[in-house]
């Protein structure tokens, strides 16, 4: 072989052995992946509910206005029909 090529070669082993390297460093940080993963899900899933409601807060009054309004209206119409 000449020294190109045996050159060529040894590149390569050092390319193959780094990237064994980083596969080894990937795979030992996959649990700690995981688990962070865990958290940010379950944080994501407490700010969802927490969202909820908080729009069910600001909600429910002006629900309750409208209504409390139509009823009135309803109700004083009613009672303009009945008045003699």
């Amino acid at each position: 072989m000449d020294e190109q090529v045996r050159a060529e070669i040894e590149k390569l082993q050092e390319r193959v052995i780094g990237l064994k390297e980083r596969v080894v460093n990937l795979e030992a940080q996959q649990p700690h992946i995981n688990a962070a993963l865990v958290r940010i899900e379950g944080s994501v899933e407490k700010l969802t509910n927490r969202i909820g409601k908080a729009i069910w807060a600001v909600l429910t009054p002006v629900i309750v206005l409208a209504v409390g309004a139509t009823f009135k209206i309803v109700v004083s119409g009613a009672s303009a029909h009945l008045a003699p």
